[in-house]
């Protein structure tokens, strides 16, 4: 080695050896992408949504690609030939009630052959594609500043496998609409029929005869930012949209809203509990907007409020038997129907197993709740308000990781809450059935109680969002503002070493 080799050798290991030089290089190996992926119920109108994020993003100066999953879907079968079934179908001239019905079927198909995560592994595929692609034009190993925008995610598993490769570059947008204004959607601008349009939404809601089928009541829950989109004006999608652009590359003076902090709080209350089926949270704030009461769904102890970990004698359902006694008994019951048909008509024991499992599945018989021992998480924060002095729910807004079922509903008409924010997308409970006269998810419907989709930074992002970064003001005191095209995101990941 030649002498001038030696000294530029011994150059370089000294910079890379001494503090500056070595952050230098892993700072120069953090990744300029952003991958967002989308997920919202059929008739949100999330195109309008896609593209005002998309705008915003390019005033920070970045790439945008958009990476429609339904083009995924088309151009797959297109190469590979349609299934039997459909292959009288023309992919490129579908329109209405069938283009969603064969994208649908599509998507299930290539799920069952495959994987679950197949239709995510195919959007990662196209991302790997562009940025080779952009790698190649501008000569170098680190891809340019892009955001992918991932078009539309409907399984829990394609959120999860999302998550695993890309980590803290990767978020996903919740769309959430009420019911009324997607089948408005369907019925008016898209021209689908009534009929057609209300079997859109309860498939695409949760598809339960099929593990490959779409999941996107569960998919939407584990949003990073829900926006609502009430489509009463395109303009009302600006200020939530630039917001998340702006939480996503740390801006300063950005804090938490009213519903954020009070969903939060439910969120915290929620970990409290050891319920066997499920953990729910609720909150209520005043008219202030400050957090009065918590509640969490559990088992009640005597003199009042739940058992805890605090407890001496814990009797949650974890301790006292080890059993969800509401499955129990709720399984008895259809068991008594069984057995009650079958000494009418003769069933064969197979087909027992069979009626068994349908009423089960597709009876509300399956999702009775009379016999369990926990209290809800709404009922709780009512009755921690009933056994404090000084605070009353009059005019309160009620905070609560789920819908309430109807059980709550009612008591929280009678409790005189003026609105309910909730994160499940979906009205599963009979409330807005058996209370149309107290319940209302118009928000301009007054004399009504307001039951409303959250809107802003999930509860699970709260603290990586709203946690301060670095100097919020410089050497005279004056605060810090980011440029918008030398802005870095928040989330870090660092390309492999070389």
């Amino acid at each position: 080695m030649s002498t001038a080799a030696v000294k530029e050798r011994t150059s370089s290991n000294e910079d890379f050896g001494s503090k500056k030089g070595i952050l230098e290089r892993v700072d120069g190996r953090r990744s300029d992408e952003i991958i967002i992926a989308f997920c919202g119920p059929v008739g949100c109108n999330l195109t309008d949504v896609v593209r005002t994020i998309r705008s915003q993003f390019e005033e920070y100066g970045y790439t945008t690609e958009h990476i429609k999953i339904s083009d995924i879907i088309k151009s797959h079968f297109k190469e590979h030939g349609l299934p039997t079934e459909h292959a009288s179908l023309s992919l490129d001239s579908l329109t209405g009630t069938e283009r969603y019905t064969a994208l649908q079927d599509l998507g299930n198909a290539l799920r069952k052959k495959f994987d679950a995560k197949i239709l995510a592994a195919l959007a990662m595929a196209k991302v790997a594609a562009n940025r080779h692609i952009y790698q190649q034009k501008s000569n170098t190993k680190k891809p340019p500043k892009t955001v992918y925008l991932i078009d539309q995610l409907k399984h829990p598993e394609e959120v999860e496998l999302f998550k695993l490769v890309y980590g803290n570059i990767f978020y996903l947008v919740g769309v959430l609409s009420p019911q009324n204004v997607r089948f408005n959607h369907l019925t008016r601008t898209e021209r689908i029929s009534g009929h057609d349009a209300q079997f859109l939404i309860e498939r695409d809601r949760n598809e339960s005869h099929a593990t490959h089928g779409q999941k996107l009541e569960k998919t939407v829950q584990l949003a990073d930012y829900f926006i609502r989109n009430n489509q009463d004006n395109i303009s009302n999608l600006f200020n939530p949209c630039q917001r998340f652009v702006a939480l996503v590359h740390g801006k300063n003076g950005v804090t938490p809203t009213r519903d954020e902090s009070g969903m939060y709080a439910a969120y915290s209350a929620s970990l409290k509990s050891a319920c066997l089926s499920r953990q729910v949270g609720a909150a209520i704030a005043n008219k202030e907007g400050s957090v009065i009461s918590l509640g969490w769904n559990d088992v009640p102890k005597f003199g009042g409020g739940l058992y805890t970990s605090d407890s001496t004698n814990d009797q949650r359902c974890i301790y006292h038997g080890g059993k969800c006694y509401n499955d129990i008994h709720k399984n008895r019951l259809i068991s008594d129907i069984v057995n009650i048909v079958s000494s009418e008509v003769e069933v064969p024991p197979e087909i027992r197993d069979k009626l068994s499992r349908l009423i089960q599945k597709e009876t509300r018989a399956g999702s009775i709740i009379e016999f369990s021992r926990a209290i809800h998480a709404e009922m709780e924060a009512i009755l921690g308000l009933a056994r404090s002095q000084g605070n009353s729910t009059d005019s309160c807004v009620l905070y609560t990781t789920t819908f309430p079922c109807h059980n709550c509903a009612r008591h929280i008409i009678a409790a005189g809450i003026k609105r309910v924010v909730y994160i499940e997308p979906y009205e599963k409970s009979l409330a807005l059935d058996l209370h149309e006269d107290a319940i209302s998810t118009d928000e301009n419907v007054s004399n009504k109680t307001l039951f409303e989709t959250f809107s802003g930074v999930s509860p699970s992002k709260y603290a990586s969002f709203f946690v301060a970064r670095g100097d919020r003001k410089d050497r005279e005191g004056l605060a810090i503002d980011l440029i918008k095209t030398d802005a870095k995101h928040i989330g870090v990941e660092y390309l492999g070493m070389v």
